[in-house]
């Protein structure tokens, strides 16, 4: 009974946590790290701030679980699309498939894309811990997108580097500023050109 109980406990703190992770995501997403306070937070995931308190214990804990809980969804995304293409030797389609994952992780979930982006706009531990764990992702990436180069005329163009730049670019900027973006698609002759283009990088 103490057992089951216990179990009950742990797994009822779990939710709560990442509850609470949710919502800060939104929070640190719309308001900025050094905006945001843990009473937001708290309002936001409908606990008290003791709550809050109890399970994280400060403003960066909670967004390294937020950083963590975005970084998972990028790797569980990618990371499955990289090991099957270590088995084959169709790198050029297992890239489209990491694009085209990518991209849709990043359209599903605007938030990570704010988060991300806010955290890298200048030089703090906040940034550093997303640069060192994203690029690390993306130079892994790096090894399947050279050997996809070799089997696209497309892809001779670019680096790694600069591909990824031009993916960002795509993917994160209609996130971090829609007004432009509709603005851009409203005067386009072909307002599908964008969308397109950014789904068909490739």
């Amino acid at each position: 009974c103490f057992h089951s109980s216990a179990q009950q406990s742990a797994e009822n703190a779990a939710k709560t946590k990442a509850h609470i992770t949710e919502c800060a995501l939104n929070v640190f997403a719309q308001q900025g790290y050094e905006s945001a306070s843990l009473r937001d937070i708290a309002q936001r995931a409908g606990v008290t701030h003791g709550t809050l308190r109890h399970h994280f214990g400060s403003k960066h804990a909670v967004w390294t679980a937020v950083a963590d809980q975005v970084l998972l969804h990028y790797q569980q995304r990618l990371l499955p699309i990289l090991n099957v293409a270590t088995q084959n030797r169709d790198y050029l389609a297992a890239f489209k498939q990491v694009v085209r994952g990518f991209i849709s992780v990043s359209l599903q979930n605007p938030p990570f894309a704010r988060l991300l982006i806010q955290e890298c706009t200048s030089p703090n531990e906040r940034s550093a811990y997303v640069q060192q764990h994203f690029l690390a992702m993306h130079q892994v990436i790096g090894d399947l997108f050279n050997n996809a180069q070799q089997q696209s005329n497309a892809l001779a163009k670019y680096t790694n580097d600069s591909f990824f730049l031009s993916l960002l670019s795509l993917t994160f900027f209609p996130l971090m500023m829609p007004d432009v973006s509709q603005l851009l698609s409203a005067h386009s002759s072909n307002p599908a050109q964008f969308a397109q283009e950014r789904e068909q990088l490739i």
